[in-house]
């Protein structure tokens, strides 16, 4: 009751576009199962996705010997502004991968903010096959995480390596979601509207 009146008329739609769907799968004969976790449990997720790899990265730093990675005198303004633009752009390149799949292509897609924890995210609104979401998923770790963290290990800049680690810990969750997804081959992944996670409908053998 109180959650929906907190809604916005254009998050009303994409719930009530979700259930929609849903329902259809499930009166088509489609089995549904879910692959949803809270928010709390995915910021857990997220660290334990997330942190091996940025050891992984502060040891390869290391290894090629890329000088000091804790530097005094950074612009630390530039720093912030640099993550919350890369937020930004993070949501933004999980639309470019879900769009791959998605036959309205944008219009498919949703960016907004889920204002009670600050957190923006994109959500597909159409059924995309397992690959095709898979792909979404790892768009912006691959893009924003790895990427900058090659550049960062070719120019020896730390600020690029810091960058590119908060990168690598905003796509935790997606790290989570993509383990997930990987073991099915067949069927169509729903994504869910305001949780972190998905629906898979499939047929019977």
């Amino acid at each position: 009751g109180n959650m929906k009146k907190k809604l916005s008329p254009a998050k009303k739609r994409i719930i009530e576009n979700y259930e929609r769907q849903r329902t259809e799968f499930i009166e088509r004969g489609y089995q549904e199962k879910s692959e949803v976790i809270s928010i709390v449990q995915a910021n857990v997720m997220v660290l334990a996705a997330a942190l091996p790899l940025i050891i992984i990265g502060r040891f390869i730093w290391g290894i090629f010997n890329r000088g000091d990675w804790w530097i005094g005198g950074w612009n630390v303004p530039l720093l912030w502004l640099l993550v919350i633009f890369s937020m930004a752009i993070h949501e933004v390149l999980h639309g470019a991968g879900w769009c791959m799949g998605a036959k309205e292509k944008w219009k498919s897609m949703y960016i907004g903010v889920m204002w009670e924890s600050l957190t923006p995210y994109c959500h597909c609104k159409e059924p995309l096959q397992p690959g095709r979401y898979l792909i979404g998923c790892l768009l912006p770790g691959v893009i924003l995480g790895a990427g900058i963290y090659i550049a960062s290990i070719i120019t020896g800049n730390a600020m690029l390596l810091w960058l590119s680690m908060i990168n690598i810990l905003g796509a935790g969750g997606d790290i989570w979601i993509a383990w997930r997804v990987r073991k099915y081959r067949t069927g169509y992944v729903l994504d869910h509207p305001t949780e972190c996670g998905f629906l898979i409908f499939q047929k019977q053998d």
